[in-house]
């Protein structure tokens, strides 16, 4: 495989499928992960393909270290290489703390935290092996407002999940940097796509496009963008300062 690899997980629809589409526009070809919507993996398969791009799918639960493990596996032996992933994943739930089952707590940072290392665990074997070749990439999602210290009484187990993604993030950073891979985060507020638009709360006036967002995902990958790691970045319009 000549051109450079990337995985992004959940990119069978939503956010993780915008990040793809551009992505494959800027020369890449990529993994389109789904855990249970194969019929749209493949319909946008077929469509990337179908425009001269390059992609392959792949089942995986990210909750699931053995399903993660296999999952590699497979792009290893099928392209040899990963320069970029993009940890998409992650279930989100409005419910107050008091209301909120064991199962639920649990699910939310195994969607959102722990998928997200299980990933990386088993990505970085593969980047490693072609690091001389460029910058590798590791981006993971995050969420509006986080580092701040305030109470979120309705997304608590969510927004506690995210913050410690975002500790991983810094953490791996400075373990990272002189393997040649870069690890950085990104934080929508109000998407297009968000089932929420509370447009009246964003000082901006608007929900943020998926143009908007992969802008500021290409400063990340750009040769000029390259002593950032450890940072995340808000897309967010004001919105939670």
């Amino acid at each position: 495989m000549d051109k450079q690899v990337a995985l992004i997980t959940g990119s069978a629809k939503g956010l993780g499928k915008a990040i793809a589409t551009h992505l494959v526009d800027s020369g890449y070809a990529v993994v389109i992960h789904y855990n249970r919507s194969k019929t749209q993996a493949k319909e946008f398969q077929q469509q990337i393909t179908q425009q001269g791009g390059i992609a392959m799918v792949q089942q995986a639960d990210v909750t699931n270290p053995t399903s993660v493990e296999a999952m590699f596996w497979q792009i290893e032996s099928t392209w040899g290489r990963l320069d970029l992933l993009v940890n998409n994943v992650g279930n989100y739930i409005k419910k107050n703390i008091i209301d909120i089952t064991v199962n639920e707590w649990h699910a939310m940072f195994d969607s959102n935290l722990h998928s997200a290392f299980y990933c990386i665990h088993y990505a970085l074997p593969l980047m490693q092996k072609t690091v001389a070749r460029r910058t590798k990439h590791i981006i993971n999602i995050g969420y509006a407002s986080l580092g701040q210290s305030t109470a979120k009484p309705e997304v608590t187990p969510y927004y506690i999940a995210k913050n410690g993604l975002l500790t991983l993030t810094k953490s791996l950073a400075g373990e990272l940097s002189k393997q040649g891979v870069n690890i950085n985060m990104l934080s929508p507020g109000v998407l297009e796509n968000s089932d929420s638009k509370p447009v009246h709360e964003i000082p901006k006036g608007r929900v943020a496009t998926f143009d908007e967002f992969t802008h500021v995902l290409d400063m990340l990958l750009s040769p000029k963008g390259h002593y950032l790691t450890g940072v995340n970045i808000e897309i967010a319009g004001g919105w939670k300062l």
